[in-house]
């Protein structure tokens, strides 16, 4: 856990140093919403597999996840490249059930916090009009409880835009079509300071 702190910090210090350099640095505020994540994934994969562990004694039902919030901060200097970092929080919560006797043994409710850094290329940069595309990587803390147990895992959180278009001057609207932890389907508002 501390080396993925350390590593953290790192990356957030390498950011820090990149946007200093810049003669009149300018950001850009994000906030969004998004749809079929990388967790949502790797909870169903996770169930299947937790089943498959336990013989089929315990199944899992109602899945139920909050989507991705995404708080984000990239340079907005003149130049096609931004760099930033997105903040993306994800909540879920599925029933337990035993399948020998369909006994409820309780919920189970769980959450991702995730710290990604990214990397854009503005390919189409006008003032109201901008298409982009972007990578970025980073970590994610994941816990679930369950009854009285708790379990904390730190995965390798990513992200890869193909296509985002934004449209909008200091206020603006986006949206990305993405693989990853933001979602599938990633929409939200941009704001230039």
């Amino acid at each position: 856990m501390k080396k993925n702190i350390i590593l953290l910090c790192l990356v957030l210090g390498a950011f820090a140093g990149a946007v200093a350099q810049e003669s009149k640095p300018r950001f850009t505020i994000t906030a969004g919403y998004g749809l079929l994540t990388m967790p949502q994934f790797a909870e169903g994969l996770s169930d299947i597999l937790s089943t498959t562990v336990t013989g089929g004694t315990v199944r899992y039902e109602d899945a139920s996840f909050s989507g991705a919030l995404v708080l984000g901060v990239k340079t907005a200097g003149t130049g096609r490249v931004k760099l930033g970092i997105d903040v993306v929080s994800e909540r879920f919560s599925k029933k337990v059930y035993n399948t020998s006797n369909n006994e409820f043994l309780g919920d189970s409710r769980g959450s991702y916090l995730s710290f990604i850094p990214r990397i854009d290329y503005h390919w189409y940069n006008k003032s109201l009009l901008r298409l982009y595309s972007g990578v970025g990587a980073g970590i994610s803390f994941a816990s679930q409880k369950f009854q009285n147990t708790k379990d904390n895992h730190t995965f390798f959180a990513f992200n890869v835009v193909p296509v985002g278009v934004e449209i909008g001057g200091n206020l603006s609207v986006y949206g990305e079509t993405s693989v990853g932890y933001n979602g599938l389907i990633n929409l939200g508002l941009r704001y230039k300071l």
